[in-house]
C-alpha cells in the first residue's frame, strides 16, 4: 500500500521542478537558473539539468559554482562567466 502512496507523491512534485538543459553543444549557459554572488561565484537558484553526450546530472538550488567547477566534463563556471552578465 505504501508503494501506491509514494508514486503519486513523486509524480505530483515532478512538474513543480523547473528544468533547464545545458549541453556543451549548445554553447549557451542557462543564465536564468543562476545568480552571480558578491564573492564572484554563481549560485543555483532553480534546478538545472546539465547534459553532455549521453550523460546528465541535476544541480539543485543552493549549490555554489566557483572557478574551474567541472560537471560531467563541462566547465560550468567558465560557461556562466562567458554567457551570463
Amino acid at each position: 500500500m505504501i508503494k501506491y502512496l509514494l508514486i503519486p507523491a513523486v509524480l505530483a512534485s515532478f512538474p513543480l521542478a523547473s528544468t533547464v538543459v545545458y549541453g556543451q553543444t549548445t554553447g549557451k549557459a542557462p543564465c536564468g537558473s543562476f545568480q552571480k554572488l558578491p564573492n564572484g561565484k554563481w549560485g543555483v537558484v532553480r534546478p538545472v539539468k546539465i547534459e553532455n553526450g549521453h550523460t546528465s546530472v541535476m544541480i539543485n538550488p543552493g549549490t555554489t559554482i566557483g572557478p574551474v567547477t567541472r560537471v560531467i566534463g563541462i566547465d560550468i563556471y567558465a560557461a556562466l562567466q562567458q554567457s551570463c552578465h
